[in-house]
């Protein structure tokens, strides 16, 4: 494979995102790469049905909404 010397070669890094959600006091950053969306979906899902943590369902679909717009802009 040949490389146009004007261009960096490709890294073949899957390309990476981060949001935070702000709840009260609380704030989580969660940062995931292309492709991860699923996984970092039920990572936030689980914290959702823990009920020691501050998170609720309604979070879960902020945190999908927040990814959609992250990956949407690229």
């Amino acid at each position: 494979m040949t490389y146009d010397s004007e261009l960096p070669p490709p890294t073949h890094e899957p390309e990476s995102f981060r949001i935070t959600l702000y709840k009260g006091r609380s704030q989580w950053t969660f940062q995931w790469s292309a492709g991860d969306e699923a996984s970092l979906i039920e990572y936030v899902s689980e914290f959702a049905a823990d009920e020691r943590v501050p998170l609720d369902w309604f979070d879960v679909a902020m945190v999908r909404q927040q990814m959609l717009q992250a990956t949407a802009d690229t």
